[in-house]
């Protein structure tokens, strides 16, 4: 894996989100006790590197990682874990692992991890391939990958297709999740706006999520982000420096310095 970037210089502390999802990380990796194999979702990869080392994931019994492909597992490991998305396509190639497994009489133990949630259509096709009852279910909730100190990413590059051509608006809902999670870590934001029918989608369901869910935060002083701008990724369609499947950019203006009433900005890509 790559190295991890450096965020010491980030104008919030970054470094404790990503000491939260490495914790989390480990915390799936301990219940699973013994030598064990990690069958990681290609897409996941680069967010993965952008959290841990190789070196943690041996350190917690990782012997053995690859990518998950249509081929057998070839392992002496007896645990099997796979990190993957929640996608239909994902279970049908978990499935014919298993299913190969069982044909060939080996014993193993199985997790699926689904990040960063589990769904129902999902868990439906492991019960219809009749493998659900020998599988670990559980989720790493991943929302949200600080990729350099000005740089988060909700890891949604199909967001775009899934909104506007399939009417799946579920990404709408996870970018949601990750702002509220932002917000246990560095207050609630007093400040949202947002422009496009999308974007107050978020805003919307960001609200109930806060009256539902209502945050309480270590921090009991001033919230570290003061201003979450929205805008619908189709009001600026010609930038060059967005990939064009992004659904948003969203803005933290950042408190910071004081009573400077300086802010410092930066991005946050789907």
């Amino acid at each position: 894996m790559a190295q991890i970037p450096n965020l010491d210089n980030a104008p919030i502390n970054l470094s404790s989100l990503r000491e939260k999802s490495q914790k989390e990380l480990v915390h799936i990796l301990t219940t699973i006790r013994g030598r064990k194999m990690l069958v990681l979702d290609p897409k996941l990869s680069g967010p993965l590197a952008l959290i841990a080392q190789t070196s943690l994931l041996k350190e917690h019994g990782v012997e053995n990682l690859r990518h998950l492909a249509a081929d057998p597992i070839q392992t002496d490991c007896k645990s099997i874990l796979y990190l993957v998305r929640p996608q239909v396509n994902f279970m049908k190639l978990i499935s014919s692992h298993i299913q190969h497994d069982t044909k060939q009489n080996l014993q193993r133990e199985y997790s699926v991890i689904f990040v960063p949630r589990r769904t129902v259509v999902c868990e439906k096709v492991l019960e219809e391939e009749k493998v659900h009852e020998m599988v670990t279910i559980g989720e790493y909730p991943l929302y949200i990958v600080p990729v350099d100190e000005d740089v988060l990413s909700f890891e949604l590059e199909l967001a775009y297709k899934e909104c506007q051509v399939d009417g799946d608006t579920s990404s709408l809902w996870h970018v949601s999740k990750a702002i509220h999670k932002l917000q246990s870590t560095f207050g609630v934001i007093p400040n949202v706006r947002a422009k496009g029918k999308a974007a107050t989608n978020v805003a919307d369901i960001l609200s109930r999520m806060q009256q539902e869910q209502p945050i309480v935060s270590a921090n009991t002083g001033m919230p570290e982000i003061d201003t979450l701008i929205l805008l619908d990724r189709h009001l600026h369609c010609i930038t060059t420096t967005a990939t064009l499947f992004l659904m948003f950019t969203i803005s933290l203006h950042l408190a910071s310095c004081g009573g400077h009433g300086y802010s410092n900005v930066f991005p946050v890509d789907l």
